[in-house]
This record gives C-alpha cells, structure tokens and sequence, in this order.
C-alpha cells in the first residue's frame, strides 16, 4: 500500500475527475469488471445461501406415498393426500396464520439438531376417528373454543403420529437414518416452541382427504438450523 505521500493532491484529483467525465480517461478497465455484486447481510441468515429446498421436496415427495400407506392400513380407506411448496420463513410468521385448539406437537428427530413440530388440524383428527370406527370420514372442521381433545381423539392422534414417524423414517432412509421421538402435546401452537420468534423454519405442508368433503392440513415444521448441517448432504443427494 502506497504512503500518505504518494496521495493526489487535488489538483490531481480534479483532472482525474474531468478525465472520466470527458471519457479521455478509460474506467472499468480492471479485472472481473463484469461481475454482479451480491448484497449480503449478515446479520440476517440467507436461506438461499444453505438449505437445499429441492431436497426437502423429494423426501416430501417420498413421505406422501409412505404416509398414504400407511394411513390406508390403520384406516381402511384411501386417503389423496397433495404437498404444498416448502417454504423458509420466520417462525413468528408461521404462527401468526395458526389458530388454536390444534394438534401441535413437538418431536425430535435424530440426530438433526434441535426440535421439529408436527401440527394436525382437528379436521383430519376427526375423519380419522370417524374412518377408523367404520364411518365414512365425517367430522367436525375445528374445535370448539376451549375444548380439549378426548381420550379416544388423542389416541386416534397418536395412531397418526406413528404412521407419520414411520413414513418420516422411510422418506429420510436414503439421505440420513433417523430415529422420531415423540416430546410433547399442545393444543395452543404458541406453546411449542421449537425456535426463537426469528429464526428461520423450514414448513412442509400437506393436504389430506380423509372422507366426504372433509380436508385439512398436516405440516411438518423444521428448524433451519437442524437442516443446515447436513446441507452438503442434502444437495448431493439431488
């Protein structure tokens, strides 16, 4: 680096000026002159920067069929179950479309760090229960306010649950072998926290259809910081 000496005085700096206004002197003559810039802040996690969402869509894809199956056996019925895009978003912002009373549950999902959240509207809890006793899928949309699921809608819950674990398990087999733990029950979704009100999660959501005109919700909510570890195994598996 050159001294405090060898600065333009301003003379100098004025005929550079008019140098590159009047075009005698030539500009953008160095080297990767073309290249565009990228703003980057970093104070704010870049979801485009980590996580491969096409990745996420193909376990999503991979889920569906297991989960299909496996709610076709505890159920007798053939439920259409369709994904939604993923979507990278604050945490805060995903509660804030949520009402209560739902089934929020809270699981772990080894070995990605942290917690996940699975969250089943009542609308799909209630098909199942209707299916699983013989019915045609009949139900109610949603909960009254301040009712609690009954003992035989928890079960019918943890049935779904396992259905899910187990096709979560067979969808992630060919990236990661992991294990589903079941942690904890809400029916309020602001009680599960599984991350800070800003931190990004990643929201795979899927539509079933349990019965006669009765559709809901289930969505799967990672932490983007369980997922950004293995990011490198992820975009290699696509």
């Amino acid at each position: 680096m050159a001294g405090i000496d060898n600065l333009l005085s301003p003379e100098e700096l004025d005929a550079l000026t008019a140098g590159l206004s009047d075009g005698s002197i030539e500009a953008d003559t160095g080297l990767n002159s073309e290249v565009m810039a990228m703003r980057h802040d970093l104070t704010n996690e870049d979801s485009s920067l980590g996580v491969n969402i096409g990745a996420v869509d193909m376990i999503n894809e991979r889920f569906i069929r297991q989960f299909r199956l496996g709610l076709l056996e505890v159920l007798r019925t053939t439920p259409k179950v369709s994904m939604a895009d993923v979507k990278i978003m604050k945490f805060g912002e995903y509660l804030k479309d949520l009402s209560a009373p739902l089934s929020v549950n809270t699981i772990r999902l080894n070995p990605l760090r942290g917690y996940s959240m699975a969250v089943i509207e009542p609308s799909i809890v209630f098909a199942a229960l209707d299916n699983f006793f013989g019915g045609f899928g009949r139900g109610f949309d949603k909960l009254p306010p301040g009712r609690l699921f009954t003992p035989t809608e928890t079960s019918i819950i943890k049935i779904m649950l396992d259905v899910l674990f187990g096709s979560l398990k067979e969808a992630w087999a060919p990236i990661l072998a992991i294990s589903c733990e079941h942690v904890s029950s809400e029916i309020n979704p602001q009680f599960a926290q599984i991350a800070d009100e800003n931190d990004l999660v990643i929201v795979s959501r899927f539509t079933a259809d349990l019965g006669r005109d009765v559709s809901g919700n289930v969505d799967l909510v990672y932490p983007y910081s369980a997922l950004k570890p293995i990011r490198d195994l992820l975009r290699s598996r696509v």
